[in-house]
């Protein structure tokens, strides 16, 4: 029915025209010394009937008005801020005015005039000033006197030591916290170049050596920082010195910047593959595209979970762990400024600020994360156009019982984001108040399932879960088929109370390199590992379109189909209705 577009095998990384699509996973083994923060349990799911079949049936039709107000949560701008999930999981919180005023203090010892002045390697621009600390491979996390130069140093290398990834990957991840990705390359690089000025060739050698290396885990783990134009340009610059200082190290520094390349390629590839399908979404509202239903494309729900889960691989997969951190940097940055407007009262104050801002902090130039969580909305929305599009109620108690049996097969496969994104759907009120159709559903597994979205105790039932299906896939080594894909907003939820409810400084002033590690931790174990997750089922890019470019109702439309499905029946719903058919004529 839909014509499809390009898509993807998330097994090989690749368009179907041989294009590559996102980047190679690169999971962290970072493994600090501290104690899980979740119980550990077994936990083996029920059985479930692994056939379903139904015969397709002839489709209802639509009522052709909602043609116009179809289609609403489709497309947003990939640099808008993302909204609350539809069961209100992104709490917001108040921050700290003392963080960003320390932040704004920062940004003057951050300036970059000093690399313009000077880009060649090795300089004297940057003093050299570690600190008296113990000198270990990783600092000690109860020192309560850090700076940022001070942590800095402990990433320099030299002849015989190297950090270990266990404090590489939390300074990469969070340092963006308090200072300028680019910065830190900067300050980085010139502290080594700086060390080697006096050693002889093979020590230097031995350094710079050391060093590529540190560049390596950073190209590797998070490629999307060397999007910057000035973090790009900052590394041509030190791969050139490099090469010119010691010509033997072009292999290393060559192989370095292909690499890195061919991940921001895989980007550009994948933002381009969702581009397309909002273009063919925004265009399909076509008379036969809303009066279809997933069954006359996908007859089982079994196979409706697999295409589900290979969505769900397909947007998981390219999501940085630094998108994380970095959107609840520049989130926290809008609630400082609209909390405290008088900052921003005079063209001169925003000027500064703006500057200011930018200064701190890199503006984030990816939405792969954002991709993710509209696509989840667009699932939940996805399942109640569905149903409500139907005014036969043979054909909604049909979609209804299917979706369960989906989300059923979906908890059994681990993949809760389209678990809790089909239930959700199903607890919309434009089909939770679909009384005359809820009675011929038998509801027992839903409420089975429902069990792991239950908010008590902060989600308790669904986090044991989880934790359990992480520990199967990693004891098995996260082999094909072996999937866990969580529940997304409230991995987002857990990395916004870590960033609001930890200081980022100790006591004594110092940066908290505890709260480093914590964050680190969280993401590693409860996200990053995840996107190992490798299925053997067959992709069907013809369901995939339907999924991804079908018309969905916005809020209104799907109260109103609602209403046509079945006749409101108290004041509050007879007035609703009465509201919702005013706008609608206003509107045409």
């Amino acid at each position: 029915m839909n014509d499809s577009i390009d898509s993807y095998d998330p097994s090989n990384g690749y368009y179907t025209g041989n294009i590559p699509i996102y980047r190679n996973n690169y999971t962290s083994n970072f493994k600090p010394n501290t104690s899980n923060i979740y119980f550990r349990h077994s936990y083996s799911p029920p059985a479930h009937e692994n056939i379903y079949l139904q015969e397709k049936q002839q489709s209802n039709t639509v009522n052709p008005r909602y043609l116009n107000m179809s289609n609403h949560h489709q497309q947003q701008q990939p640099q808008q801020r993302l909204t609350a999930d539809r069961y209100g999981f992104e709490k917001s919180g108040s921050s700290s005015t003392a963080y960003y005023n320390r932040i704004f203090a920062q940004a003057h010892s951050n300036t970059y005039a000093s690399r313009y002045q000077n880009p060649c390697f090795p300089s004297t621009t940057l003093k050299q000033s570690r600190e008296t600390l113990p000198i270990m491979d990783d600092p000690p996390l109860d020192y309560l006197h850090y700076t940022m130069d001070s942590l800095i140093q402990q990433l320099v290398p030299n002849e015989t030591y190297i950090p270990k990834q266990s404090f590489i990957y939390p300074m990469f991840l969070c340092s963006r916290i308090h200072i300028q990705p680019s910065i830190l390359l900067y300050k980085l690089a010139q502290s080594t170049m700086n060390s080697i000025k006096n050693l002889t060739r093979d020590r230097s050698i031995r350094i710079m050596n050391n060093f590529l290396n540190i560049l390596s885990q950073w190209t590797r783990t998070f490629p999307y920082d060397f999007r910057n134009t000035d973090m790009i340009t900052q590394l041509d610059e030190i791969l050139k010195q490099i090469n010119f200082y010691e010509p033997t190290l072009q292999s290393n520094t060559h192989s370095i910047k292909k690499k890195l390349l061919s991940k921001l390629k895989a980007l550009e590839n994948y933002e381009e593959y969702i581009r397309q399908l909002n273009t063919k979404a925004l265009n399909n509202h076509t008379h036969i595209a809303l009066t279809t239903d997933i069954i006359n494309e996908c007859p089982t729900p079994i196979l409706f979970a697999q295409q589900l889960t290979h969505i769900e691989l397909d947007r998981l997969k390219p999501i940085g762990a630094e998108e994380l951190i970095q959107y609840y940097i520049m989130k926290l940055s809008s609630e400082e400024i609209r909390a405290h407007p008088n900052k921003t009262s005079n063209t001169q104050t925003r000027t500064s600020n703006d500057k200011l801002s930018d200064i701190v902090h890199d503006k984030k130039l990816t939405f792969c994360l954002e991709t993710y969580v509209q696509w989840f909305n667009r699932l939940t929305s996805f399942v109640t156009t569905e149903i409500v599009k139907h005014t036969q109620r043979r054909l909604r108690i049909r979609l209804i019982n299917y979706f369960i049996d989906t989300a059923y097969e979906c908890f059994r496969l681990n993949n809760f984001n389209s678990m809790i994104g089909i239930i959700g759907g199903l607890n919309m009120q434009p089909v939770k108040r679909l009384k005359r159709t809820w009675e011929k559903i038998q509801s027992n597994k839903l409420e089975e399932l429902e069990q792991y979205m239950n908010v008590t105790k902060n989600f308790a039932n669904y986090r044991l879960l989880l934790k359990s299906a992480i520990e199967e896939a990693d004891k098995y080594g996260w082999i094909v088929d072996k999937i866990v894909i969580p529940f997304t907003s409230l991995v987002l939820q857990d990395v916004y109370f870590i960033k609001t409810h930890s200081k980022d400084d100790t006591v004594e002033g110092g940066i908290n390199l505890k709260k480093y590690y914590s964050m680190a931790k969280f993401i590693s174990e409860e996200f990053v590992q995840c996107k190992q997750s490798k299925c053997s089922f067959e992709r069907n890019d013809v369901i995939i379109n339907y999924i991804t470019t079908s018309p969905i109702f916005n809020e209104d439309s799907l109260m109103l189909a609602s209403y046509e499905c079945e006749p409101p029946i108290t004041p509050n719903e007879k007035e609703k209705w009465s509201m919702l058919q005013a706008k609608m004529y206003t509107s045409s």
